[in-house]
């Protein structure tokens, strides 16, 4: 992979540009520090990437522990990272005002254009946009891009030559402009991870917020989305909010005499990585406990708690499910295996405090004897939630729109028992594992409860061949494969 990405690069030096960093600093309980790659699709993907090619990551500062990190760096040169598993990292860390980044972090990305790209809005009463809106964009974030991207200009002139600028996702909207404006011989690509709604839905937004994002982003010279629809969405965006010249056949956008692609790049995981560590030995000793615990039917999520993951509905379609067909209760447990989500917003905090009502709800109704029917467990613990994936006889992953949902691929990739992928229809990753999957509307309990009983009745022989169907796609379009397609784009439409 190495060697192919140097060749795709073509002498470009690439600066991956995203909020995170890719690694995690935090002291374990005898006061030592530990240095880990971080958590999430987003890092998982771009490190390989990172790690190929030598690149510079531009990244937040985000606390204490990312100050210490970045003091690595001498004379204002990026920090050399190495994790404890013994990956190297080039982090230039980006040091803004705390004030700033909670507006830019709190009160823009999160919640409102994370909520705009999902369809979370209960538009007859949110959002309220008013001066504090207006601040939070402005002093917040139109003012952290603004640092990224004086922190991407100095790493370009510092390394010299030409560089490809790869930005991520949506707290990022506005850096690919403000980067052209001053390096146009750049190239730039971004990346967004997240779902892209229709032109009429982005108009919650004023329009000089909007029309912001979206010329910001023109700044690419591609625009990469994870599906085709988000493609379609995003050139519809283009076209009816803007007014732009749009080819939807060549999927191109023509703005100040230049043409930006429009692309669905699919992400994915490391599947030779996955696979390594579903024979962790500690992976294996969490699967003894499931065994020990664990009855006949075992239906799994792993999900954070997000309101787009639609947790509290999976519960309510389990408990028609346990009121539909009695035979199942003591035979099934529904194990919600969960790591809880920017409790700093109110939503979030009030979304777990439903999840977790629902579960006793259920759990109140049905219990008898030793049986419970719903565990719920909010932790953060990979070991186990591998071992989870190696166990389940139905996964679960129903949110009400995703960009992709790698809990669905990572899921089919462990499996051991012939488990069966019970998918909404609105997961980015429904185009491509739907066929093997069955689907269900995330807003539809009744259909997704007779999904659940459906997926726990099929036979054998169909469950372990829907699974290797499901199986042989992720490993075909795994996360190698997610890069190199987007820097062979980048090499065959934008050229040198």
């Amino acid at each position: 992979m190495d060697s192919y990405l140097r060749q795709v690069l073509g002498g470009r030096r690439p600066i991956v540009v995203a909020n995170r960093p890719p690694v995690d600093c935090q002291r374990s309980a005898d006061g030592r520090e530990r240095i880990t790659q971080g958590g999430g699709g987003l890092v998982t993907a771009m490190a390989a990437l990172a790690r190929a090619t030598d690149a510079v990551w531009v990244a937040a500062e985000r606390g204490e522990a990312d100050r210490r990190l970045s003091q690595r760096g001498t004379a204002g040169a990026p920090a050399e990272v190495v994790t404890e598993d013994g990956d190297h990292f080039k982090v230039a860390y980006v040091a803004t005002d705390p004030a700033a980044y909670a507006l830019y972090y709190n009160e823009i990305s999160n919640p409102l254009l994370w909520f705009i790209q999902h369809y979370l809005w209960d538009l007859g009463r949110q959002p309220i946009l008013d001066a504090r809106t207006e601040r939070a964009w402005r002093d917040g974030y139109v003012a952290v891009n603004e640092a990224f991207a004086d922190r991407v200009v100095k790493e370009a002139e510092r390394v010299g030559g030409p560089v490809l600028v790869l930005t991520q996702d949506y707290h990022l909207y506005c850096l690919p402009q403000l980067v052209r404006s001053r390096l146009p011989e750049a190239r730039l690509q971004h990346f967004i991870h997240v779902p892209w709604p229709t032109p009429q839905y982005w108009k919650v937004l004023p329009r000089h917020m909007r029309d912001a994002i979206v010329t910001g982003l023109l700044g690419n010279d591609i625009v990469g989305l994870q599906t085709s629809l988000d493609v379609r969405n995003f050139l519809l965006t283009c076209e009816e909010n803007l007014g732009l010249a749009v080819d939807h056949r060549e999927r191109t956008v023509f703005v100040e005499g230049r043409s930006v692609w429009v692309r669905s790049y699919p992400i994915s995981i490391d599947v030779p990585q996955l696979e390594q560590l579903t024979q962790h030995e500690e992976v294996r000793r969490q699967e003894q406990l499931i065994a020990s615990w664990r009855p006949e039917h075992l239906i799994l999520r792993v999900d954070r708690t997000d309101l787009s993951k639609n947790i509290v509905r999976g519960f309510l379609a389990y408990e028609r499910l346990l009121e539909t067909h009695p035979e199942l209760r003591g035979r099934v447990v529904f194990w919600a295996f969960l790591q809880r989500s920017r409790q700093n917003v109110d939503a979030y905090r009030s979304y777990l405090g439903a999840v977790v009502g629902t579960a006793a709800q259920v759990n109140r109704r049905f219990q008898s004897g030793g049986w419970m029917p719903i565990r719920l467990e909010v932790e953060e613990n990979i070991y186990k939630a591998v071992a989870a994936y190696k166990s389940f006889d139905a996964l679960l992953v129903n949110p009400i729109y995703d960009g992709m949902n790698l809990v669905a691929k990572e899921g089919v990739v462990c499996n051991t028992r012939g488990g069966v992928l019970v998918l909404s229809e609105n997961a980015g990753c429904h185009e491509e594992l739907g066929r093997f999957a069955l689907t269900v509307n995330p807003f539809d309990i009744d259909q997704t409860a007779e999904a659940l009983r459906f997926a726990l009745m099929l036979p054998q022989g169909e469950r372990q061949h829907r699974l290797q169907e499901l199986s042989r796609t992720v490993r075909h379009a795994d996360v190698t494969r997610w890069i190199t397609q987007q820097l062979q784009d980048l090499r065959d439409l934008v050229g040198d």
